[in-house]
């Protein structure tokens, strides 16, 4: 009877010891699975978010002719499959270099002034992989121009590059535009115009200015209200009131019209005079008849 308690108890040591051991194993390669599944997520996500390479030839870049030249390192993970490739260089303003006037100063002071949370300011380039035979590379350098006109200025800049579908190639970094900003007036206002340290600013065109007639140079008794002095034109020319020659009517000439015998300056002269004498003799005939 002994025996077989002996028997029964080392039988269930062996079970429970076989069952740890399976447990042990069991944990070991649940972690084992759960470490490779982490690492292959990571290695899944890791292209969404950084692909390949980029750098700066040089992190800062003086102004020439009022704009910046940007030299580029780009390069792929692999060669794209066109030679041109559409990307996105984005730069978002961390600092700008302020020139102000202050007072106490007579020439600008250079200031750099902090800013954060700007929106970056976009340039979408076609980046070219391929050389002259048209054969495509996965690395390429690139150039390109930043001018004032598009919103840009002395200052610093964080610099990232984007594909069209928002992979980030490489990291981001740090440039700096060196240039001359427009001066802003920072000088607080005085009221001290009096005092023989501030000059007052003369007209350049008051040289050639009559000279201002003051009061003392006017009689006492005189008024001094503005007098007009001289002929002006009337605002109506005398010309027209006169008639035009269309405006003019033309009048007969007095007289009965008729001629005088024997005067001189009755028209037909003696051949009117024998006509009336004819007229004369006709009518004493039919008188006579009539008597």
């Amino acid at each position: 009877m002994k025996r077989k308690l002996r028997e029964g108890s080392e039988a269930a040591k062996s079970l429970s010891h076989a069952s740890g051991t399976a447990l042990s194993t069991g944990r070991r390669s649940a972690f084992a699975f759960g470490a490779l599944c982490v690492l292959g997520l990571a290695t899944v996500a890791l292209p969404a978010h950084a692909a390949g390479t980029f750098k700066l030839k040089s992190t800062e870049v003086t102004e020439v002719s009022g704009a910046w030249h940007v030299f580029v390192t780009l390069e792929l993970p692999k060669a794209p499959s066109m030679p041109h490739v559409p990307l996105k260089f984005l730069f978002t303003k961390t600092a700008v270099f302020e020139r102000a006037l202050i007072d106490n100063h007579k020439e600008p002071v250079l200031n750099r002034t902090v800013l954060s949370g700007q929106n970056p300011s976009v340039e979408s380039l076609d980046v070219d992989f391929a050389d002259g035979s048209g054969k495509i590379f996965k690395g390429t350098r690139f150039d390109f121009g930043l001018t004032r006109a598009r919103g840009y200025e002395s200052g610093e800049y964080k610099v990232q590059v984007r594909t069209t579908d928002g992979l980030d190639i490489g990291g981001s970094a740090n440039l700096v535009l060196k240039g001359d900003n427009p001066v802003v007036d920072r000088r607080s206002i005085t009221f001290n115009a009096k005092e023989p340290a501030i000059k007052k600013v003369e007209d350049p065109n008051a040289a050639n200015a009559a000279p201002k007639q003051s009061n003392d140079d006017v009689p006492s008794g005189a008024s001094q209200d503005v007098v007009a002095t001289g002929t002006a034109a009337p605002f109506v020319p005398q010309s027209a009131f006169d008639k035009t020659p269309e405006e003019e009517v033309k009048e007969r000439p007095k007289g009965c019209g008729c001629s005088v015998p024997g005067d001189a300056s009755s028209k037909g002269g003696p051949l009117a005079a024998l006509g009336l004498a004819a007229l004369a003799f006709v009518g004493v005939g039919r008188r006579r008849r009539a008597s």
